[in-house]
């Protein structure tokens, strides 16, 4: 427990005479884990979410595919002749570009009209719009927007060409002599997203390493450290998995574990040069944090333990990650770090935050609390405004977006006009019960121009649909709206509730609906997951709080290890609220991030606060001597990985933009309750004015 100190001096003579054989197997094994893994990166979490999704398992049942909708924009200067003429060549050059099914914009469209050669004979016509002039063009458009609103803005300066294919594509290779904007989230992750990730952290811990520490060592161990964990974390998820692929925030998580453990001990170790030689030191850094960091060990097993029998992938490889990590760091930091440490030493080891300390110990000392009951109180009834919000609406986070395009899937058998009733019916009240509907283009919309085309007196009766049909296969229009047994339904929103959309149409009974885009198909999925991922964050917290408990033995620390859990965790959800954040795989891991982080800053802060008051240190003395050895390091690790997330968000990867800013957000919350309410929270279960006695 707390008085217990083991001596640690035989096995670090070990270390230092087996250092070189150390050294080398550490190499040789992450080389041959390497090797083994030959990792899947992945960049977006479209894949795992479509990996669990019943909407895509019910389409599977009917054999529909899942489609990658892309939203290309171009804007130009001027709509002539010569501008359109390159727009029709893209669209030419997007058709026949390998993995794209159907480009959809005013280039792939038709002008359907009414040839009327004499009073008695008339045909309704139908002229690709590519064959007309531009001045043409904008007059009939304008003349009927209605079914070419969602390619065109009113000025003519933006077109949107609405790109379906069955594996994501890349634009990168085509020539585009106008500024686009292309809405495709990448599935397949680039190398170059990876450099400038690696990029961002060996820049902030090398700076770390020199504004801190003031010389190169903590960065070269931290560096060592880091992709060893790395390595050895994802090569044995694969061995007990099967699965390569590593999504490129999981491998941010591990990175948090690994710099977080190595900070402990590096920590310990340079700041014991002051007053012990190197080889001392090390001995320090080893009996000081061998036993909060191995508590931490079973704190994160047992809790995220019971996850990995949750049905979802998503869940099972994210404990998988925080639990392997953790484990991978506490070796290598015991056995891999000493021996690296053995051949160095430090000519400066002082450290300009001990008053800092000084000042937190000083100030929180003297807590009032009446304060710390408000705020308890206050974040108690933000959790009852969760928890109401999460009763009332499962989607406790809404996806607004600013343009989407949906696909769907209605299998029929026969297209009469029971069946254009359904659909007109469908659309009326997809507009009614949801916002943001700009367009729903179906087989109905192409058979009403047609219809039109012949100026009918009458309202649609079975002899004109057949008219409307006997047009629609003599023009081979009917390839884009229905296959052999289905009918395809594309819905164009613009400022709208994603999630309501989807929520409306996988209610609706009056038509079999398929969701067949991979954006929806995934969103869905999410949707589905909300209430397992929230009861197995809370069940995580409880048992982390129980397992605490066991450890100190005392009630009262189980409910400090709680509470300093959750209220990050909880104010966080209410940023996402109160700034309409959606809810991704990011967001997942930056709350797990957080509760492996803060579990371990919660061990290593009641243990040096514990062991000082255990030899007789006053209050105040206890919380110097944590502000100084466990509060500095975790300061450290948060803010590099404040620094790191605040970076990402300027990358042009969505997924890394979001790791970004939820990161961010949350490492500072976090470290706001370690700093300020986590030692309020120790001193309030510190009841006891132990005596003083001899160490």
């Amino acid at each position: 427990m707390y008085y217990h100190t083991p001596d640690t001096s035989r096995y670090i003579s070990l270390i230092r005479r087996f250092r070189v054989l150390i050294l080398t197997l550490f190499l040789l094994i992450s080389s041959f884990a390497l090797n083994l893994l030959k990792p899947e990166l992945i960049s977006s979490d479209t894949v795992f979410w479509l990996s669990e999704s019943k909407q895509l398992q019910k389409n599977q049942e009917q054999l529909y595919s899942a489609t990658y909708v892309g939203r290309l924009s171009i804007d130009i200067p001027l709509f002539n002749d010569a501008s359109k003429n390159t727009l029709q060549a893209l669209q030419t050059e997007l058709e026949h570009k390998k993995g794209i099914e159907q480009v959809e914009s005013l280039f792939s469209s038709y002008m359907i009209f009414n040839d009327q050669t004499s009073e008695e004979s008339a045909l309704v016509k139908a002229l690709p719009i590519t064959q007309m002039s531009s001045n043409k063009i904008i007059t009939f458009v304008k003349t009927l927007p209605e079914p070419y609103r969602r390619f065109v803005s009113n000025d003519f300066h933006r077109f949107h060409f609405i790109i379906h294919s069955k594996t994501p594509i890349q634009l990168d290779q085509l020539s585009i002599p106008f500024e686009y904007e292309y809405s495709e989230p990448l599935v397949e992750a680039k190398l170059s997203h990876y450099l400038w990730y690696i990029g961002i952290i060996l820049l902030v811990v090398m700076a770390m390493s020199q504004i801190v520490f003031k010389n190169i060592i903590a960065a070269f161990g931290a560096i060592s450290v880091t992709i060893i964990t790395l390595i050895w974390t994802f090569s044995l998820i694969y061995l007990l998995t099967g699965n390569k692929q590593i999504h490129i925030a999981m491998s941010l998580m591990v990175v948090s574990i690994a710099i977080g453990h190595y900070l402990y001990f590096y920590y310990r170790w340079h700041v014991s040069q002051f007053k012990s030689d190197p080889n001392r030191a090390l001995e320090k850094s080893i009996n000081r944090n061998l036993h909060p960091a191995v508590w931490t060990l079973p704190v994160l097993l047992i809790s995220l333990g019971s996850l990995l029998f949750a049905n979802s992938q998503i869940v099972t490889m994210m404990s998988l990650s925080l639990m392997i990590s953790s484990i991978v760091a506490y070796v290598v930091s015991i056995v891999f770090l000493p021996a690296l440490l053995s051949y160095f030493s430090v000519s400066h080891p002082r450290i300009s935050l001990a008053r800092v300390c000084y000042w937190f110990a000083n100030q929180e000392v003297h807590y009032n609390p009446k304060l710390l009951q408000k705020f308890m109180l206050l974040t108690l009834l933000i959790l009852i405004f969760v928890g109401i919000r999460l009763y009332i609406s499962p989607n406790l986070f809404e996806r607004d977006v600013a343009d989407e395009t949906m696909t769907l899937k209605v299998p029929f058998k026969e297209i009469d006009l029971g069946m254009l009733q359904k659909i007109e019916t469908f659309e009326k009240d997809l507009r009614s019960n949801t916002y943001g509907v700009v367009k729903v283009d179906s087989v109905i919309t192409v058979l009403r121009q047609l219809d039109l085309a012949n100026t009918p007196k009458n309202p649609l009766d079975e002899q004109r649909l057949l008219q409307a049909l006997f047009f629609l296969e003599l023009y081979d229009l009917e390839k884009s709206y229905m296959d052999q047994d289905s009918l395809n339904i594309t819905i164009t929103l613009k400022n709208a509730d994603h999630s309501a959309v989807i929520r409306f149409l996988e209610s609706y009974k009056a038509l079999p609906i398929y969701l067949t885009d991979t954006d929806s198909l995934s969103q869905s999925s999410k949707m589905e997951k909300m209430v397992l991922f929230v009861s197995s964050l809370i069940s995580a917290l409880l048992i982390i709080a129980l397992v605490m408990g066991i450890i100190f033995r005392s009630v009262a620390i189980g409910w400090v290890g709680f509470a300093a859990n959750a209220i990050p965790i909880i104010w966080f959800v209410l940023f996402m609220i109160l700034f309409k954040f959606e809810l991704t795989i990011e967001a997942l891991i930056a709350m797990t991030i957080s509760v492996g982080l803060t579990s371990d800053t919660i061990i290593h802060f009641g243990y040096k606060y514990f062991r000082s008051r255990y030899f007789g240190r006053t209050r105040k003395h206890a919380l110097e001597i944590m502000f100084f050895y466990a509060a500095v390091p975790a300061i450290i690790s948060a803010t590099v990985l404040m620094i790191v997330f605040s970076l990402l968000t300027f990358t042009q990867l969505q997924s890394l933009q979001l790791i970004g800013a939820y990161g961010a957000v949350l490492m500072f919350i976090s470290l706001l309750s370690d700093l300020f309410i986590l030692p309020v929270l120790l001193l309030s279960v510190d009841k006891e004015e132990k005596k003083a006695t001899a160490r």
